[in-house]
């Protein structure tokens, strides 16, 4: 064997096992991430210090404070605002979001869920609404397309992420504090987050008449939310 058939062969094998070595960090990569998960959607630091004596006040404040101080609910709150917004469909996608709280709080209340489709549920959620807020067609501004169509898309969207919504309220029951009032923590969480949906709303009607360029800076706002999620 020649020379240089011996050091293209060399070449080749170094190359094979650097592309090895690349899917094994992404594999590992990848199996870290969704390890981590647990950690991302359920953390929540400090609002359970506020029931340690199970006061119905105490619980409220703590139900008020769990969406703000988890990244999860906060991103997805203040993004679903903004993408109801955009669709003109805001009082409709509010109703739909709070049947979903109401009715996966209740669920995870009266039966075992398992807090891994939980977790997958919440970041599948927070993808899709990262994807929606990034696409002219949810965006009544920018889209000029068949209105029976957008309408028809527009109201499977808002009942989708009603369905989705209930796997946030599931998290919510989950993460009652052990000392707390359900009612309470209940009450400050449903008040937490239509308070956050509001502001979405705010967010996206100051952009819409503020800036020339709104969606661009809506695409960028949802990227730094999923990655905030994914990686903070």
């Amino acid at each position: 064997m020649s020379t240089q058939a011996s050091k293209t062969m060399t070449k080749n094998k170094t190359a094979k096992n650097l592309i090895d070595k690349a899917a094994m960090t992404r594999t590992l990569a990848l199996s870290s991430l969704l390890t981590g998960l647990p950690t991302l959607v359920f953390a929540h630091p400090g609002h359970g210090v506020m029931t340690a004596d199970g006061a119905f006040g105490n619980s409220v404040l703590s139900g008020i404070m769990h969406p703000l101080t988890g990244l999860d609910h906060l991103v997805l709150a203040l993004g679903m605002g903004m993408l109801l917004t955009q669709m003109h469909s805001f009082k409709k996608g509010f109703v739909s979001l709070s049947l979903g709280l109401v009715a996966g709080f209740a669920l995870s209340l009266n039966m075992s869920l398992n807090s891994t489709f939980i977790e997958s549920g919440i970041v599948l959620s927070i993808v899709l609404l990262t994807m929606a807020l990034m696409s002219r067609y949810f965006n009544r501004g920018f889209n000029q397309s068949n209105e029976a169509s957008v309408k028809t898309w527009h109201n499977l969207a808002i009942a989708g992420f009603g369905a989705l919504a209930m796997l946030h309220g599931a998290a919510h029951a989950i993460e009652v504090p052990a000392n707390s009032s359900t009612t309470g923590f209940f009450i400050g969480m449903i008040i937490a987050m239509l308070g956050l949906y509001t502001v979405g709303r705010g967010v996206a009607t100051y952009l819409n008449t503020h800036l020339q360029d709104s969606l661009m800076i809506q695409r960028v706002l949802a990227v730094v939310g999923l990655c905030g999620v994914l990686f903070i």
